[in-house]
């Protein structure tokens, strides 16, 4: 197999304006958090180390938004696209935004929102994630590099 395509995306900083299409700012105020079909939240914290920050797949959930707050006011990355799209062509790639969050908030997945990360910038990031129990049977995964031969590279 020969090497993927870079579709370079540049990031930029995570207001709830430029946000607002992939969900809601966890911050202040009230979020909305959703389920579907008898799904549960569950809460857990989730370790990251840093690594190349290179994006080959999107995920997607259907019955439950996900939020995501990073703990000790840690930076990361986080790439998304609209719900809309399905990544069956490199067409799709065009809807592919990155947010540089800066630790002083975190966010609510709107459903169906692609997303990869977030991710450590630095060393590392310990996340507060709260998402659907039975995420496993509710993850739809977009394979960039596997079926379109392409990965998301973020200039930060």
């Amino acid at each position: 197999m020969s090497d993927p395509t870079s579709h370079i995306v540049r990031a930029e900083p995570l207001t709830a304006e430029a946000f607002a299409p992939f969900g809601q700012l966890v911050k202040e105020g009230d979020m909305v958090m959703e389920l579907r079909d008898d799904e549960v939240f569950h809460l857990n914290v989730l370790h990251y180390d840093r690594a190349e920050l290179r994006c080959d797949h999107l995920n997607r959930h259907h019955r439950a938004t996900q939020a995501l707050v990073a703990l000790a006011g840690k930076p990361t990355l986080l790439v998304v696209a609209p719900k809309e799209f399905d990544f069956s062509t490199t067409d799709h790639l065009s809807s592919v935004k990155a947010f540089v969050c800066d630790g002083s908030a975190g966010v609510n997945l709107g459903l169906g929102t692609w997303h990869w990360g977030p991710y450590p910038i630095l060393d590392y990031v310990d996340l507060v994630n709260v998402q659907g129990k039975n995420f496993s049977t509710d993850n739809e995964i977009a394979y960039l590099e596997r079926d379109l031969g392409v990965v998301v590279e973020v200039i930060l």
